[in-house]
């Protein structure tokens, strides 16, 4: 069977997703951290795969996570650059790969820009500025471009990265120019017409005429003429009409002028005309998720060691109920106090028993805080017993455990949507910013699985 499936499919789960998100107040979404012990190779973390024995190592390898909320997603686009000298590919509602191409610039004043013309596939000198919310700006090096929003300054520090942008649809008047262009946008205008043959003999404008026919109406072209080569240069549009579909497009000159073989065709714009809608228009099937941890949480989570995994978990169970967790963040890790000399070593194994060959609990170090006496440990196997010693593989540390607590959370619980299997990132504080982040992550939404 020849299926295809539409761009618009992966946008509409994705928007829907994001909406879904922003409009609940307390959401069940976290986005997890963990795994402290290095890869094969940390440079080439291996590729994560959606196997049922990936969801286990998950739980087992988080450290803890925290709540996402709707000020921490944003629809993406890949990004490109306006750079001078640099070609870009033109809008076509007939292109089946349009989406893979650079058919839309970002500028550095951080206007995006939809490439409406690219002036027969010639670079790109002059950058675009105008941000008319009605027109089809045209450039002094023959493109034309459809101004299509702005990116603010906090969607740019958040959300804009070296490969991607944002991009969102407006729902309401903002009285910003998006809306505008939105509001203002024109269905089924030709706003552009496609020379594919530039035909022989042609010598004077004036006895040249541009027909238009198919579904829409009100749409009128000219002709201009390269006097050197005889040849048509370009199809102008005087107007480009409106609910057109598909458009035939004829060339005919005077006889006595001897004009021939100049052919076009008509390049319609999407169904809401441009502008309408950048979510579909540009395809915006990914969502970028930056949550910020603020310094612990409130004396949650670590701030020392690395990480390498991070996964995005809906609607756990706080552990041992079932009940939802609303936890704004939590940690996943054991809680172990242990007292006695010397320190344990973060990612050293830590165990219970004669040797390690039998030990009846271990785990792998997270952090170790000696003025506390707690240890926080992930990857566990069995349960810490009190009053018995505990001992450090690596370190020859040997400490008694008098109180154990597990995560907060019920292990497997809820539905593991994404994981990124990631080059170690170290969790510090940060005495500007008073901050530090998890690693922004883009993720196709509409290819995460519902459930694993």
């Amino acid at each position: 069977m020849g299926l295809a499936s539409f761009l618009d499919l992966r946008v509409s789960v994705t928007e829907q997703f994001r909406l879904n998100i922003l409009n609940t107040t307390q959401t069940g979404l976290y986005l997890t951290y963990g795994k402290v012990t290095p890869w094969a190779n940390d440079a080439a973390p291996p590729n994560a795969d959606s196997s049922i024995a990936t969801v286990y190592d998950i739980w087992d390898n988080m450290i803890g996570g925290k709540q996402i909320g709707g000020g921490d997603f944003f629809q993406v686009i890949p990004r490109y650059d306006w750079v001078s000298g640099q070609s870009y590919f033109q809008y076509d509602h007939s292109t089946p790969n349009l989406y893979e191409q650079p058919f839309y610039v970002v500028t550095s004043d951080n206007n995006v820009y939809k490439c409406i013309a690219n002036n027969n596939g010639s670079v790109s000198t002059v950058k675009p500025t105008s941000v008319s919310p009605y027109i089809i700006s045209e450039t002094n090096d023959g493109y034309k471009w459809k101004y299509m929003y702005t990116i603010t300054n906090a969607e740019k520090t958040k959300f804009m990265t070296s490969n991607y942008i944002p991009v969102h649809y407006l729902y309401n008047d903002d009285a910003s120019l998006q809306w505008q262009v939105q509001t203002e946008a024109v269905p089924g205008a030709i706003n552009h017409i496609q020379l594919t043959n530039f035909g022989t003999n042609y010598t004077n404008a004036n006895t040249i005429i541009v027909t238009v026919t198919g579904d829409g109406t009100g749409a009128l072209a000219s002709a201009s003429v390269n006097n050197v080569s005889q040849t048509i240069s370009s199809i102008n549009m005087l107007n480009p009409g409106q609910g057109y579909t598909y458009a035939d497009i004829a060339i005919s000159d005077n006889p006595l002028t001897g004009g021939t073989g100049a052919t076009a065709r008509a390049i319609i714009s999407p169904p809401g005309g441009h502008g309408s809608n950048p979510l579909y228009e540009l395809g915006a099937s990914s969502i970028m998720i930056n949550p910020r941890l603020i310094y612990d949480e409130s004396n949650v989570l670590p701030v020392t060691n690395d990480y390498r995994q991070i996964a995005l978990l809906q609607d756990p169970l706080l552990r041992g109920t079932s009940n939802a967790a609303t936890n704004t963040a939590f940690l996943q890790a054991y809680t172990i106090t242990a007292e006695g000399q010397n320190d344990f070593q973060e990612d050293e194994i830590v165990y219970q028993g004669f040797n390690l060959d039998t030990a009846t609990f271990r785990g792998t170090v997270v952090s170790w805080n000696n003025l506390t006496n707690k240890l926080l440990v992930i990857n566990t196997k069995g349960t810490p017993t009190g009053s018995k010693l505990l001992y450090g593989k690596d370190s020859l540390t040997f400490r008694t455990v008098t109180s154990s607590t597990p995560g907060a959370l019920s292990k497997w619980s809820g539905r593991i949507l994404y994981v990124d299997n990631i080059k170690p990132i170290t969790r510090e504080f940060d005495q500007d910013r008073k901050s530090t982040r998890l690693n922004s992550s883009h993720t196709d939404i509409s290819r995460m699985p519902s459930s694993a």
